[in-house]
Formats: C-alpha cells, structure tokens, sequence
C-alpha cells in the first residue's frame, strides 16, 4: 500500500517537476507536492500497518487463539517490513530495473499493460513469499501450531498482497 501511495505521488511530482528543480528557493509548488508525496508514503505505511493488524486479528479470532496485544503489534511491525520488501522486490523485478551494485536486472515486461494477463498471473509470487513468511514467523514468534500458522500464512498471503499496486499499474496504461 505504501508502494501505491509512493507510485501515485512520485507520478505525480515527476509530471511537475520535469522543468525545474525542487531545490529552487523560488518553488513553492516543488515543495508542496514533496511534501505530498513524502506525506503519501507515510499515509500508505500507516494503512499498511493497521491493514495487516486487522488481517492477523481476524485469522486468530476465526481460528479462537488469544496472543497478547503487543506481540500482535510487534508481528505486525515485522510482517509490514518484511512484505514491504517483497512488494518492492517484486514491482522492481515485474516492472522497474533492479540495480543492486553493479548488477542490473531488467524487469520482466518492458512496458505495464502489454500483457495484463500474465502480469496479472505474476501476482502469485509475493502472495506466496507473504504466505511462507507469515507462516514462519507466526510459528516461530507467536508459537502456532502447524494447522493454525497454516491458516494465518494462507490469510495474509491473500489479503495482504499487492493487489491495489497490480490493479493500479495495469488500468493506468
């Protein structure tokens, strides 16, 4: 979701500040649409957080297990880092260039939209990377059993994945 904020607002700064630098004392306008698009970011990690609160509060509620309010807080914490990392991973590897030092890796559509399909389809692989990691950590830091991180993992790979960035990208071209 942060991602999404931060592709609506960069878009949107980039559109308006391609003739001038945002460093000139004289433009305020730079200035106001930075702090939109910082002001964006943040709004999108807040919803992020509480979005994958809920999620995790449903799951354990559906299933009936009782955890503490601060290690729900503290899962959450590291989930929303931990999936805003794949998300970033996987628009760079979809659609942007990874560069990792000298290692660049071209993305794997050169445009958004000229296949929606499969670009759609590729949504599969940061549900899967959000549903492993939740189980691992729901084992490992809340002390699931198998059956009950199982279903956790399964809830927050599906709800918690990319899917306002996909749909977002693709209608946009």
């Amino acid at each position: 979701m942060a991602m999404f904020f931060g592709m609506v607002f960069s878009g949107v700064v980039a559109d308006h500040l391609s003739n001038y630098s945002i460093s000139s004392p004289y433009d305020a306008g730079g200035r106001f649409w930075t702090v939109i698009y910082y002001g964006g970011t943040v709004l999108g990690l807040v919803f992020n957080y509480f979005w994958n609160y809920l999620i995790l509060y449903l799951a354990l509620r559906w299933q009936k297990i009782s955890i503490t309010r601060k290690r729900r807080f503290v899962y959450t914490a590291i989930i929303t880092a931990v999936g805003l990392l794949i998300d970033a991973l996987y628009y760079e590897l979809t659609w942007g260039l990874l560069v990792i030092g000298n290692l660049r890796v071209p993305p794997l559509f050169e445009r958004p939209g000229l296949n929606p399909g499969l670009e759609l389809s590729t949504i599969l692989i940061p549900m899967a990377l959000i549903g492993v990691v939740n189980y691992f950590v729901s084992r490992l830091y809340l002390h699931l059993d198998k059956k009950h991180a199982l279903v956790v993992g399964l809830a927050m790979g599906v709800f918690t994945a990319p899917w306002v960035m996909v749909a977002f990208i693709l209608s946009s071209y």
